[in-house]
């Protein structure tokens, strides 16, 4: 009798036990929705279709490793995953990757795009990768490189990037922002985290008009180049990160790897072009509207062995009406492969440059900068370690130089 007791006991534990337990999952699968819910449709519909459910209900998507509707660890999209504001899309242990059919973003805040003259602002977005998350491009790219780029088959010199667009009737045969990997604009309070960006087809994650937000953990590996045939077409540009007019307020961490062209680039060119256009590099607009356009509080913190394949590890660049002032860098290295290490150009037009614990094969260049601060600078090279005025506002502290062997 006793051990019958006993059994009872026992198998009502289990039972709680395993109700709570499902009860517990249930709670947690109802906390975001993945595409793997959905039957039908293609990988980027199915991806789209989770958000706009998860835009009035969880406002979290998670994509996960496994599609078990195409049963492959594979997500290839033809279309940019456009996100709303106040929404979290968690990549978790995945590959994203651009089919040959697309041209466009991996990623773009929803409130912009092609034929978009009014950007609405957006707050709250947080993308944040988990685990091994890939986004590479696609093997057969139509079109690549910036709103300076033509398009060809056989891209030779510094103007034509590979694209299977190219002589394509009613096709453009410029690059531009659809190129881009990853575009945030007008978003206030961000977060984008964890993430390779690979072979991407323009730049690879840019900031525009956007505030109080955070970058951490991002790996660029490009090599201005696609595989093609049998052999290598020029892809060019491959930026790894731009920050445009009217950014304020961010934070930049933990960042490596290499880009084809500026590792990160601070400006933008006026080129008169509004937003929603397609030969351009923002799709927020190349317009300087005035002093809310200017960029300030930046914080680049703690990256690892970084560089640019053919111009700058570092460019700041406030030209004509931008301003930019109070960019901080700190505990950086830059790697030997570096062609060029920080440069700052227009620097009469920056003020509060404060770089600290930096190590560089490359020099640094801030001419013309009248507010800024130098110190702990090792410098592993041949030439001067920095072009700087010292002056009552430029201070320049413990500068060591040994030749590079």
């Amino acid at each position: 009798m006793k051990q019958l007791r006993k059994l009872i006991l026992f198998c009502i534990c289990l039972y709680n036990v395993t109700y709570f337990a499902a009860a517990a999952s249930q709670q947690l699968d109802e906390t975001y929705i993945s595409p793997n819910k959905y039957k039908s449709g293609t990988q980027s519909e199915r991806i789209q279709k989770a958000i706009h459910e998860a835009r009035n209900t969880t406002a979290k998507v998670v994509i996960p490793k496994y599609d078990v509707v195409e049963k492959t660890n594979v997500w290839r999209i033809d279309q940019a995953i456009l996100l709303p504001g106040d929404f979290e899309l968690e990549l978790n242990n995945c590959k994203i990757k651009l089919s040959d059919k697309s041209r466009d973003n991996f990623i773009r805040s929803a409130n912009a795009g092609l034929g978009i003259k009014d950007v609405v602002p957006l707050k709250n977005i947080r993308v944040i990768g988990k685990g091994n998350v890939l986004l590479e491009g696609a093997d057969h790219p139509r079109a690549t490189g910036d709103h300076n780029k033509t398009l060809s088959l056989h891209p030779k010199g510094f103007g034509e990037s590979y694209g299977t667009d190219a002589g394509q009737s009613g096709e453009n045969q410029k690059g531009g922002w659809r190129n881009h990997a990853i575009i945030l604009a007008h978003v206030d309070v961000f977060e984008v985290s964890g993430l390779t960006l690979k072979d991407y087809h323009g730049h690879g994650l840019v900031l525009e008009r956007c505030t109080n937000g955070q970058v951490s953990d991002i790996t660029f590996n490009v090599r201005q180049a696609v595989h093609i045939d049998g052999t290598d077409r020029q892809i060019l540009n491959q930026d790894g990160l731009g920050i445009r007019f009217g950014c304020k307020n961010i934070i930049i961490a933990n960042c490596k790897g290499k880009s084809g062209d500026d590792f990160i680039n601070i400006g933008l060119t006026d080129t008169g072009v509004e937003a929603g256009q397609e030969n351009v590099n923002v799709v927020s607009g190349s317009v300087y509207k005035n002093e809310v356009d200017n960029i300030s509080n930046v914080y680049l913190q703690n990256w690892q062995d970084f560089y640019s394949i053919s111009h700058r590890s570092i460019r700041i660049m406030p030209i004509g009406k931008l301003r930019i002032n109070n960019v901080f860098i700190e505990n950086m290295v830059v790697s030997p492969f570096a062609q060029q290490g920080l440069v700052v150009e227009y620097g009469e037009n920056m003020k509060g440059l404060f770089v600290r614990n930096f190590i560089s094969h490359r020099p640094i260049k801030a001419k013309g900068i009248a507010q800024a601060s130098f110190r702990d600078v090792l410098y592993l090279g041949n030439s001067e370690a920095i072009d700087v005025q010292e002056s009552e506002t430029v201070r320049i502290d413990n500068i060591t130089s040994i030749k590079d062997e």
